[in-house]
């Protein structure tokens, strides 16, 4: 698999595998809120390909302290082959060379499945810590 940076030019191949594997998709997902956040981690945004098809995507981010991992999703016809697992070693090395220390992501505590996924690849669930959102022009 070759992994690359994502460009806007792919928002619509990658919006739809996020579709394809159920992500729950929001404002902060429309296209325009996608390339306003490309902005600021454009190295931490990375596609995987298969003979130039998207199979995979990962949106990373970095607050200058912490990084954080948003819709990684791997097209439902190539799960299971260890991509995701690829995707998420590359991000990870994009995160050392920043020196970040720690990373956070956020799932829906009903996705049983994506939180075996990232158990197995060594993440662990946080009792410690309860998220709250705010929504400023709701």
């Amino acid at each position: 698999m070759k992994i690359e940076q994502f460009t806007m030019e792919m928002y619509q191949e990658v919006k739809q595998i996020w579709e394809k594997t159920g992500l729950t998709l929001g404002k902060s997902d429309t296209e325009e809120e996608v390339e306003r956040a490309l902005r600021y981690t454009q190295d931490l945004f990375i596609v995987g390909k298969k003979q130039d098809k998207i199979v995979a995507v990962v949106m990373g981010a970095f607050d200058g302290r912490r990084g954080y991992v948003h819709h990684l999703a791997v097209d439902p016809e190539y799960q299971r082959f260890g991509i995701g697992k690829e995707m998420m070693e590359e991000l990870h090395n994009r995160f050392r060379e920043k020196e970040i220390v720690k990373v956070h992501l956020f799932i829906e505590v009903d996705n049983e499945g994506v939180i075996d996924f990232y158990k197995k690849v060594g993440w662990h669930s946080r009792e410690d810590l309860a998220m709250m959102s705010f929504v400023p022009n709701s």
